[in-house]
């Protein structure tokens, strides 16, 4: 039996499908992410599709159908206009919600993760433009901030192992276990631990900083190259080791693209 349902969400991704659809993607408020087609979207005088295309919040009409989810109706609630003046933002909001799309599953409903969205597309809507380093920190950022809420928030202030709380210049960071360790407890156990990497205090000082701060207060640290380069080394090892589907760039690579280079 058809069934009929209302739903609020962002469209995180879209493609061709067969001739004349289109097949979109989006995280909505009551299904999580949900992929649903858009019958005849891919003519160029489709009604649904300005709407499903634009970065904005939108208003859906889902058609449950017995093989496929169908859009049957489309309204947007809330747009972000500034994203598309601006190629850096434009790209940034998008690398984000591809990062979302690859970094959940369909139908784990998270109104964190909702929130998270709609935080991030509303913060790159009230910038006037960023360079590539700090759009490569902030993308690193929403990551980090995606990464808790979805249930792997990393431990950045104990000791994976012994969990007494680490001292300055004396622990290693192991993606795959999610955190810091004590260098005392990689070397009684260094089978377990042969992977983790030095971490210097500069670069999990910017890891903590980007993790518990808002994205505006992300404009405001210095960031040396050196410091950015490990920063991106370590948020990379754990997308290597947490996402379900691990990016075909990285990170920093994508932001590089943002200024043309």
């Amino acid at each position: 039996m058809t069934m009929l349902y209302h739903t609020t969400g962002f469209v995180l991704s879209c493609c061709d499908h067969q001739e004349a659809d289109r097949r979109y993607t989006a995280y909505t408020t009551d299904y999580g992410k949900i992929d649903f087609l858009a019958r005849g979207g891919h003519k160029p005088l489709a009604k649904l599709t300005p709407h499903l295309e634009s970065l904005a919040e939108v208003r859906l009409l889902i058609v449950f159908g017995k093989t496929f989810l169908t859009v049957a109706g489309v309204d947007r609630l809330r747009s972000f206009p500034q994203l598309s003046s601006q190629l850096s933002l434009l790209s940034l909001a998008k690398s984000g919600l591809h990062l979302v799309d690859i970094g959940t599953r369909e139908q784990e409903q998270d109104p964190s993760v909702y929130a998270l969205i709609g935080e991030w597309l509303d913060f790159l809507n009230q910038q006037e433009d960023v360079s590539p380093e700090r759009a490569a920190f902030l993308l690193g950022s929403f990551v980090w901030k995606l990464m808790a809420v979805t249930g792997y928030r990393p431990e950045l202030y104990r000791c994976l192992a012994c969990r007494r709380p680490i001292e300055r210049g004396s622990y290693r960071w192991h993606g795959l276990k999610g955190g810091v360790v004590c260098e005392t407890c990689v070397r009684l156990d260094e089978a377990t631990w042969f992977t983790a990497r030095p971490l210097d205090d500069e670069t999990l000082k910017l890891v903590r900083f980007s993790l518990q701060q808002s994205f505006q207060d992300q404009l405001r640290p210095h960031l040396p190259f050196e410091s950015l380069s490990r920063y991106h080394e370590t948020i990379e090892s754990f997308i290597i080791s947490h996402f379900p589907t691990i990016p075909a760039n990285s990170l920093r690579a994508s932001c590089l693209v943002f200024s043309g280079c």
